[in-house]
C-alpha cells in the first residue's frame, strides 16, 4: 500500500510540474497575442502587394509587347470562403476595369492567355513544358511575329520547352524558332519535315526535355518524327492535315485522354515514342479490344526496359501509370491542363473561378501560407486559453492531493524501523530453533546412553570369553560329523550298487573262462576297490562318531546369543541323523562282506572279473586284476 501511494505521489508531482511548464508557456504566448497577430496582417498585405504588383507589371508588358497601346492589366487578390480569389481585368484610362475574357477582343485573350500558361507551369513546380494548339489563332498576322517573339522570349527566361502549332507561316519570323513542317496528306501518310541534326545537337545527354515525337499508325501518320529543340518549337501548316494530331498524342501519353480513333485505319495499334534524358525513349501503345487497351514503357538506349528499384518500368490499363508523372512532372494542376492545350479550348484559364485562377498561378499562396498561421495562431490562441483554464484547475486538484500526502515520508520512515525491526526478530527465530534443535539432539543422546547402559548392565551376567571357543570347537566338531555322516551315505548308495552287480554274478557259471579282453575286468575291479576303501572310510568314521558324547553340553546363553543356541540345536540334529546313516552304513558293509564271500565261494576262490584267485578281503581292499593274492598283498 505504501509502495502504490509513493507511487501515485510520484505521479501526481511529475504532472504537476507539467501542468506548470504548460500553463507558464501557454500565458507567455497570450501575452505575445496581439504582437503576433499584428505582425501576420503586415506580412499578409505586403505579400499581396507584391505578388499582384509582379503579374501586373508582366502581363502589361506582353500584352504591349504584341498589342501596342492596349490597356494595362490589373489584377485584384480577394477571398473566397477564406481561400485567396484572383480577379484579371485591364484598366480604362478613367480607371475603370474591364475583363479580360468578355469585354475585349480574342487577340488580348490570346496573348493573356499563353502568358497565364508559363507563369502556371513555373509557379506550379511541375515539368517544364508546354503545348499549345493555334494559341494565335485570334492575333492579326502581322501581329503574330511580335507574339512568338515574347513566347520566345518568355520561354527562354523560365526554361521552357515549347511546342507551337500554327497555321501561320512562321519560318520567317525573327523569333530564333525551331520550324517543322507538315508534307502529305493522311490518305497516303503525313510526313514531317524537320532539322532533326540541327535540334540533336542543341541537347546535352542528361539535359531534361523531349529529343522528339515520333507518332506510328497515329490516325494520318504512318511513321513520321518531329524533332525538337529546347526553345520553341514551332509545327506548321494547312488546315485539316494533321497538325494537331501531335497533341492529341501527347495528351494520350500524359492525361489517358484517348479513343480508338487514335489508330490509324487498317493498323492493330498506335504507337508514340517520345526521346527524353540519357538517350532513353518514352513509349505508348494503344491496343484496341486487347488487353491492356494501353501500355506505357521506358526504355534504355539498347531498347531494354529500364528498371528501377528493382522494378520495370512497363505498365498497363486505362490510368497514367504515377512513375509517368513522376519521372515527367507532366500532370493536371487543380483539374486543368496546363501542360498541353486543347484546340477547342484556347482560353486558358480566363474562363475559369477566381479562386481556381488563384490556386493554378499561386498567385496569394503566399499570402494563402499567411492566412494559415493566422487561423493557426488563433487555433493556438484557443489552445492556450484552454491550457490555461484547465491546467490551473488540475495544478489546483494536484496540489490538494499532494497536500494529503505530506506525512507519507514519516510513514515510510516508520516502516523502514518496522523493517528492521522484523528483520531482527526474524534472526532471534533462528537462533531459538537452532537452540530447539540443540534441545532434541541432547534428549536423544540422554535417551541412547540409558539404552546403552541397560544392555550393560545384562550383558555383566554372562560367562566370560571362554563360552565363545567352546561353542567354536563343538561347532567345528558337528560340522565333521556331518561330512562324515554325507560320506558314509554315500558308501551305503555304493554298497547297494554292489549288491546288485553281486546278485547278478551269482548266476554266473562255477567255471567261467579266462576272458581275452581283461580291460571291462579291470575297470570293474577298481570299482570294487573302490568301494572297499569308501567303506573303510565309513568306518573310521563310524568309530570316530562313537567316542563323541550322546549330547551336547548346554552352555549358558546370554540374552543376546539366542542366535547362537538355536544353531547348536541344529548342529546336534543333524549329527544324530549322521550317527543313524553310520549305523546303516556298517551293517551294509557286513552285508558286502557276506555277499563277496558268497560269489568268491561261487567261483571257486577266483575273481569274477579277470579270474584269478582271490579272497573276499583282498577284492574288497582293491584286488588288481591278473595278478595272484600273495602278490596284490
Amino acid at each position: 500500500m505504501l509502495a502504490r501511494l509513493e507511487a501515485a505521489r510520484d505521479r501526481d508531482r511529475a504532472d504537476l510540474a507539467a501542468r506548470t511548464r504548460a500553463v507558464a508557456a501557454a500565458k507567455g504566448r497570450l501575452a505575445q497575442r496581439d504582437a503576433v497577430d499584428t505582425y501576420l496582417r503586415e506580412l499578409q498585405q505586403d505579400a499581396n502587394r507584391r505578388s499582384v504588383a509582379t503579374f501586373e507589371t508582366l502581363l502589361t508588358a506582353l500584352v504591349r509587347e504584341v498589342l501596342p497601346g492596349e490597356k494595362p492589366v490589373r489584377l485584384d487578390l480577394t477571398t473566397e470562403r477564406g481561400l485567396p480569389a484572383l480577379d484579371i481585368a485591364v484598366e480604362r484610362p478613367d480607371g475603370g476595369r474591364e475583363d479580360v475574357l468578355e469585354d475585349n477582343g480574342g487577340a488580348m485573350t490570346n496573348v493573356v492567355g499563353m502568358a497565364l500558361r508559363l507563369i502556371a507551369v513555373v509557379k506550379a513546380g511541375v515539368g517544364r513544358f508546354l503545348a499549345l494548339d493555334e494559341a494565335d489563332c485570334w492575333i492579326a498576322p502581322d501581329r503574330v511575329p511580335a507574339f512568338y517573339r515574347v513566347l520566345d522570349d518568355g520561354a527562354a527566361r523560365l526554361g521552357v520547352q515549347c511546342l507551337a502549332i500554327s497555321h501561320h507561316d512562321v519560318a520567317g519570323f525573327d523569333a530564333g524558332l525551331t520550324v517543322s513542317r507538315i508534307a502529305g496528306r493522311p490518305e497516303t501518310g503525313v510526313a514531317i519535315d524537320g532539322s532533326a541534326a540541327s535540334c540533336a545537337a542543341a541537347w546535352s545527354p542528361e539535359m531534361p526535355g523531349f529529343r522528339f515525337v515520333r507518332l506510328v499508325d497515329v490516325q494520318g501518320f504512318s511513321d513520321a518524327t518531329l524533332p525538337l529543340s529546347p526553345g520553341v518549337n514551332a509545327l506548321v501548316g494547312p488546315n485539316n492535315h494533321g497538325k494537331s494530331t501531335v497533341i492529341r498524342a501527347l495528351r494520350a501519353v500524359f492525361y489517358g485522354e484517348v479513343r480508338d480513333s487514335l489508330v490509324r485505319a487498317g493498323a492493330s495499334a498506335a504507337r508514340v515514342e517520345i526521346g527524353v534524358a540519357g538517350g532513353r525513349i518514352l513509349r505508348y501503345v494503344r491496343q484496341p479490344r486487347r488487353t491492356p487497351v494501353n501500355l506505357w514503357s521506358l526504355h534504355e538506349a539498347d531498347g531494354s526496359l529500364v528498371q528501377e528499384n528493382g522494378a520495370t518500368l512497363e505498365t498497363g490499363g486505362r490510368d497514367v501509370p504515377s512513375w509517368v508523372e513522376r519521372l515527367f512532372g507532366i500532370t493536371r494542376v487543380e483539374e486543368l491542363d496546363v501542360h498541353v492545350a486543347h484546340q477547342k479550348f484556347p482560353v486558358f484559364l480566363l474562363g475559369e473561378k477566381p479562386a481556381r485562377r488563384s490556386a493554378v498561378l499561386s498567385i496569394g499562396r503566399e499570402a494563402g501560407l499567411i492566412r494559415d498561421m493566422q487561423a493557426l495562431q488563433r487555433e493556438r490562441v484557443t489552445e492556450d486559453q484552454r491550457t490555461v483554464r484547465e491546467g490551473e484547475r488540475e495544478i489546483t486538484r494536484l496540489r490538494e492531493r499532494l497536500g494529503h500526502l505530506d506525512g507519507l515520508d514519516a510513514l515510510a520512515e516508520a516502516l523502514q524501523d518496522l523493517r528492521a525491526q522484523a528483520v531482527s526478530l526474524d534472526a532471534e527465530a533462528a537462533r531459538l530453533r537452532d537452540r530447539e534443535a540443540l534441545r532434541d539432539r541432547l534428549a536423544r543422546a540422554a535417551r541412547l546412553a540409558a539404552g546403552a547402559a541397560a544392555r550393560a548392565s545384562a550383558l555383566a551376567a554372562l560367562p566370560g570369553p571362554e563360552i565363545g571357543a567352546e561353542l567354536g570347537r563343538a561347532l567345528a566338531e558337528a560340522r565333521h560329523r556331518e561330512a562324515v555322516g554325507r560320506r558314509v551315505l554315500g558308501g551305503a548308495r555304493d554298497l547297494a550298487a554292489a549288491q546288485a552287480r553281486l546278485a547278478a554274478l551269482a548266476e554266473l557259471p562255477r567255471e567261467a573262462p579266462v576272458p581275452r579282453d581283461s580291460r571291462a575286468a579291470t575297470a570293474h575291479a577298481a570299482r570294487l576297490r573302490r568301494l572297499t576303501r569308501d567303506l573303510a572310510d565309513a568306518e573310521g568314521r563310524a568309530a570316530l562318531l562313537e567316542t563323541l558324547p550322546d549330547a551336547a553340553p548346554q552352555p549358558v546363553l546370554r540374552p543376546d546369543a539366542a542366535a547362537t543356541a538355536r544353531r547348536l540345536a541344529e548342529i546336534g540334529r543333524r549329527l544324530a541323523e549322521a550317527r543313524a546313516r553310520a549305523d546303516a552304513a556298517r551293517d551294509g558293509l557286513a552285508a558286502t562282506e557276506a555277499a563277496m564271500a558268497e560269489v568268491l565261494a561261487a567261483t571257486g576262490g577266483r575273481c569274477p572279473a579277470c579270474g584269478t584267485p582271490t579272497a573276499p578281503a583282498a577284492l574288497l581292499a582293491g584286488h588288481r586284476h591278473g595278478t595272484r593274492p600273495e602278490e596284490a598283498a
